[in-house]
């Protein structure tokens, strides 16, 4: 038996399914992946600079115009931020980490995070630090996962993030306000930094898929070989949309 067992049957019964099914897709193990795999996703193309939403509810507080956050691009190297990145196929690897709390705070009149990926099981706790009435309206697949007024001074709103998937969380009190959670049921995932570049660590060897997903520029997939250690660079470019 491999030393993640318990800990893989631990996160089958937070996320409510047989552990025997989760453990088949994946099963920790401190001592299979000894590889990083790291890069940068950059833009192919011109992007346009410093675009801002008009505000059209709460402009006093919030500011007649805002800047977009949907395509963040730092100009010297042209990488993107806020790319989640995850490495599809991998079955047995390093164990979950030990973070299961995600605090989605509505502030400035922003979600902050604005991209953020965790594991499955993970606790999600929305609050809302603004002077004006704001709702945290999560969907997944089109369908409401939460919907939930926050008035200023507001309680935190706890809501369990069981199942893997992509949620959309917009405010329907503010249109220009949205974010993304990705929830994952292996570790090996992250979101790229402000000059687009990401690593995953101590992944085992094997041949995967390195999937990039970004708000508005879309996903992409590439094969990747990984060997028993050492580094595995991989850059990808995607394409600013027509």
């Amino acid at each position: 038996m491999r030393h993640g067992l318990g800990l893989g049957v631990t996160l089958a019964l937070i996320v409510g399914i047989a552990p025997e099914a989760l453990l088949r897709a994946y099963e920790a193990d401190p001592s299979a992946g000894k590889a990083t795999v790291r890069g940068q996703i950059t833009l192919r193309g011109q992007a346009t600079p410093g675009e801002r939403v008009t505000v059209l509810r709460d402009s006093a507080f919030c500011g007649e115009t805002v800047p977009s956050e949907s395509l963040l691009v730092d100009r010297p190297s042209r990488g993107i931020a806020a790319v989640v990145v995850s490495l599809e196929g991998v079955t047995v690897g390093k164990p979950f980490s030990e973070e299961r709390r995600l605090a989605l705070e509505n502030r400035a009149c922003r979600f902050s995070p604005h991209v953020k990926a965790i594991q499955a099981g993970s606790q999600l706790e929305i609050s809302n630090a603004d002077p004006v009435l704001h709702n945290t309206h999560i969907r997944k697949s089109d369908a409401t996962f939460l919907n939930v007024a926050l008035p200023p001074g507001g309680k935190t709103i706890r809501k369990p993030l069981a199942d893997p998937g992509r949620l959309d969380v917009r405010c329907d009190a503010h249109r220009f306000m949205q974010a993304t959670i990705y929830v994952f049921a292996h570790p090996y995932f992250s979101v790229t930094d402000s000059a687009g570049k990401f690593e995953l660590t101590q992944v085992p060897s094997g041949t995967y898929q390195l999937r990039v997903w970004h708000e508005t520029l879309g996903m992409r997939e590439k094969t990747v070989t990984v060997p028993a250690q050492g580094q595995t660079i991989v850059n990808l470019e995607l394409d600013v949309p027509n």
